[in-house]
Formats: C-alpha cells, sequence, structure tokens
C-alpha cells in the first residue's frame, strides 16, 4: 500500500513502510519513568496537561534529577475526562535498570513533585509489566488510529497491565508499546500480531522485524543486540546485560554484548537518511541508521 500524496490524508507509518525504515535503534532514551494516570485531555506535552501544568516547573526539575521522563496514561475504553479512583489517580516510578516499579496514587499536583524524588526510594516495589501503548491522537494520527487496536487487543490478552499512553517517539512506526520495568519497545504493531508479539517477549522471543531496542541502552548497543539475537540463535535477550559501549569516532562505536559467560563484538557506524516526513504533522527530518558488523 502506497502512503498518499495528499497532504491532508499522509499518513507516516504508512511512508515509513514504504520506505524500509528499520525500527531498531529508536527506543526511547529513559532510564527512569514517572507514569501518571491522567484523564485528559492530553496535549502535545504531557507537563502541559490540566493539573500538572500547575507544578511544571518544580516537576520538572524534580524529574531533571534522574533523567526521568514523563508519560501520561489511562485505561483502554476509558472516557476523556473521565475520573475513576476516588482516592487518587494511580501513578508508576519505573527505575529500568533495577527492574521495578514503585506504586503510589495522587489528588494534588504537589503530590506529583514529592514522588518524583522517590526514585531511590520506590514506593510498594513491584517487577510486576505494565504495558504502555501510544494512542496519543494529538500529537500524531497514526498513533491514535494504530495504536487503538493494539490497546485493544493487548487489553483482552492481560487484562490489569495494558494502559493507553502519551507519545512514545517514532510515530513513523505506530502501533508503538513499550513494555515496563524491562524497557523493550516494539513497533508495528497491530491487531493481528500485537498479542504474539508481546506475549512472545515475555517468553523471551523476539520478534526483531518490530523489535525497536530497550530504552535504557545507546541506540549503537540496540542495534548491536539486534544482530547478535539474528545471527546467534541460542542468546536470548533476557541472558544479555548491558553492553558495553566504547566511540571509535564521532559516529563509530564498538559494542561488547555479553551472555552467557560469551561475548560478541560489534562494530556499528551510524549515517543519516535523506530528509523524510516522520510524522503526520511535521516537517522533513533526517533520521539516523545504523549499520553492523563484526568487530
Amino acid at each position: 500500500m502506497s502512503a498518499s500524496p495528499d497532504p491532508e490524508r499522509f499518513r507516516c507509518s504508512l511512508a515509513a513502510l514504504e520506505r524500509g525504515d528499520v525500527p531498531v535503534g529508536t527506543a526511547v532514551p529513559a532510564r527512569y519513568w514517572m507514569v501518571v494516570a491522567h484523564p485528559g485531555p492530553w496535549p502535545a506535552k504531557p507537563i502541559e496537561a490540566a493539573g500538572i501544568a500547575d507544578v511544571a516547573e518544580e516537576l520538572s526539575a524534580a524529574m531533571g534529577r534522574f533523567g526521568a521522563r514523563l508519560q501520561l496514561i489511562r485505561r483502554h475504553g476509558r472516557l476523556e475526562g473521565e475520573l475513576v479512583e476516588a482516592d487518587g489517580e494511580p501513578v508508576f516510578l519505573v527505575d529500568v535498570r533495577r527492574g521495578l516499579v514503585g506504586r503510589a496514587s495522587w489528588q494534588r499536583p504537589e503530590d506529583l513533585v514529592e514522588l518524583a524524588a522517590r526514585f531511590d526510594d520506590l514506593p510498594d516495589p513491584t517487577s510486576e509489566p505494565l504495558v504502555l501503548v501510544c494512542t496519543h491522537g494529538r500529537k500524531d494520527v497514526c498513533c491514535a488510529i494504530d495504536g487503538r487496536v493494539v490497546a485493544a487487543v493487548l487489553d483482552d490478552a492481560l487484562p490489569g497491565a495494558v494502559w493507553e499512553t502519551t507519545h512514545l517517539g517514532g510515530d513513523r512506526f505506530a502501533g508503538n508499546v513499550v513494555l515496563l520495568p524491562e524497557g523493550s519497545q516494539y513497533g508495528r504493531l497491530d491487531g493481528d500480531v500485537a498479542a504474539r508479539v508481546v506475549l512472545d517477549h515475555f517468553d523471551g522471543r523476539v520478534d526483531l522485524d518490530r523489535w525497536r531496542g530497550r530504552c535504557s541502552w545507546h541506540p549503537a548497543a540496540q542495534a548491536a543486540v539486534h544482530d547478535v539475537l539474528g545471527s546467534e540463535p541460542d542468546v536470548r535477550l533476557p541472558d544479555i546485560g548491558p553492553p558495553h559501549v566504547e566511540a571509535t569516532g564521532d559516529d563509530a562505536w564498538t559494542v561488547r554484548v555479553d551472555a552467557g559467560g560469551r561475548s560478541s563484538l560489534r562494530s556499528v557506524v551510524r549515517t543519516m537518511s535523506q530528509p523524510h516526513r516522520l510524522t503526520c504533522s511535521g516537517g522533513a527530518k533526517v533520521q539516523a541508521l545504523y549499520t553492523v558488523t563484526t568487530a
């Protein structure tokens, strides 16, 4: 299927599929996530949402001490503006490096500022997964169209674990999903494959055509691990420790991937594409491309 040249009907995900854009290396770079249930409406930037905007400066400063990323969430099927929790809306503090999720709630905007200081002391920690599906229509049309179908399918397969969320980057790879606290992201999910891809991932099997990478790793490490998983069938993602990345130039790295007591070395080089429209509403931009060879 070809993307329509009509700018009013342009779909970035269809155009990216036609170009053959590769998802790997595009996982959002965030080791800490502040995931806040918010009934909406969701503006383009989560920090500008009603209530949260009242403490935007203080909350940004508190999250900034950890480099945390703010995501707004709501249950699939929940109406915009609908408040459900009488004793406060859920908040999840995610530490990807430790694989833990802290659980709390908020009623006042000031509660969020206080919670944003607790990444070192997570409240009520658990390793139970959070599955976030981007449905952020005000950010990108493809995310709304593709994401809502994916959210519905995953909500049926994993009841209680799935939330709709704000922008996860990589609009052109919609539908986009992040699996927390492990940190893997997937793109190009649809209603036919979403449940299989996510359930397989939890069983240690990675769909390499749709895996965008792990958000706690450098993009070069994401590309190197992708290559190792594709070329060494006995290596599983759960067995891989944090890759060691060493810069060898402005756009080149050597990456050591350790798994099961064995190391693999990869050379990764980054080049930039010609400008393309990477979102439904934005202008043309270049994208990073990663080439991997055995070191």
